[in-house]
């Protein structure tokens, strides 16, 4: 996108700088109070996650009555798996929550060794940087195991409270510089 294709976008909502400064506000504060529960933030979002599993294997279930016979298996896996993993979401929110969080610890840790070893094959510039990625990704998924099962129960809702306040504070800093834009205009 182009300099003057971007101006020109500030310049048709500069106007609204006020919205996206509550915007921003909202989501600082919402990160704040999740992260002064972190447990009950993981709760729900297991339990948000679990109900849209068990409304994605109802469309499955639609795709598979509709009759493709290319896609039986495929659509029988998808609705079988939301179904169940869904269904143990609502019923046993913990115990998802402790589940994800052990794979996303082996993720991280995994991806993060892959970008240490990359890196460090190619002679790329400013390497360090995707090095130093990679050391934090292997480092968290490192604690989370360490700390699992226990960390299952509350990471979830501090990711989600961190980027709820790192999000809001870009929404702000977007709307000071709108309020910049919309006066200097």
């Amino acid at each position: 996108m182009s300099a003057v294709a971007i101006a020109a976008g500030m310049e048709r909502i500069s106007h609204k700088w006020g919205w996206f400064l509550v915007l921003g506000i909202l989501q600082i504060v919402l990160g704040i109070l999740a992260l002064g529960d972190t447990v009950a933030v993981t709760v729900v979002s297991m339990i948000f996650l679990g109900w849209l599993l068990i409304f994605s294997a109802i469309l499955h279930a639609l795709h598979w009555f509709r009759g493709r016979e290319r896609s039986f298996f495929l659509d029988l896996l998808g609705f079988i798996l939301d179904l169940v993993v869904g269904f143990i979401f609502l019923t046993n929110p913990a115990a998802g929550a402790v589940t994800l969080t052990l794979v996303l610890a082996a993720f991280l840790l995994v991806g993060g060794v892959m970008r240490i070893v990359a890196s460090l094959s190619f002679d790329l510039p400013h390497r360090v940087w995707a090095i130093l990625s990679g050391v934090v990704a292997a480092g968290l998924g490192v604690l989370l195991w360490i700390h699992w099962p226990l960390s299952g129960l509350y990471f979830i809702g501090l990711a989600i409270g961190i980027e709820l306040i790192f999000r809001g504070w870009a929404w702000v800093m977007l709307a000071v510089r709108m309020r910049h834009f919309a006066h200097a205009v």
